[in-house]
């Protein structure tokens, strides 16, 4: 599992905002500046992410773009979603019905692709990027019997 381009570039793009003071203003050339990406893509990842909610944007010659909301409230999860959508792992939970045996049932997998999905959740919500401003990462200490 990988997740975009577009969705590296835009975790790049929060977390080099959350590491700006409360609500100032940052140009794009300047946060590809800083993250070592190319500009181009970042005015596609703006406006998806500022739909999203999670940047608000100011438009003029003293305009730019900053976080919408604290650095505290926003998740990797709500970043790589608004960017590459839901995150499923198999089709059968894209299109329930869709698992092996045709006749609408779940597979054997089903259950097994879930509990994957949801710990990916649990552990993309845990992280938020006040966290990774001050380098606190905690994800839940889960023990698996193998």
């Amino acid at each position: 599992m990988e997740i975009s381009r577009q969705a590296d570039y835009a975790i790049r793009t929060v977390m080099a905002l959350a590491e700006n003071g409360d609500g100032e203003l940052s140009q794009t050339r300047e946060i590809a500046r800083r993250q070592n990406m190319p500009e181009k893509y970042l005015p596609t990842i703006v406006r998806t992410l500022a739909r999203a909610g999670l940047l608000r944007t100011i438009r003029g010659s003293r305009g730019g773009i900053a976080l919408a909301m604290p650095p505290g409230d926003i998740s990797i999860r709500m970043v790589v979603e608004a960017i590459d959508g839901p995150l499923l792992l198999n089709r059968c939970l894209v299109r329930p019905g869709e698992c092996g045996n045709g006749r609408g049932e779940v597979c054997s997998l089903h259950v097994f692709w879930e509990k994957m999905v949801d710990d990916i959740h649990r552990d993309m919500d845990s992280v938020n990027f006040a966290d990774l401003r001050s380098d606190v990462i905690r994800l839940p200490n889960r023990s698996r019997s193998r």
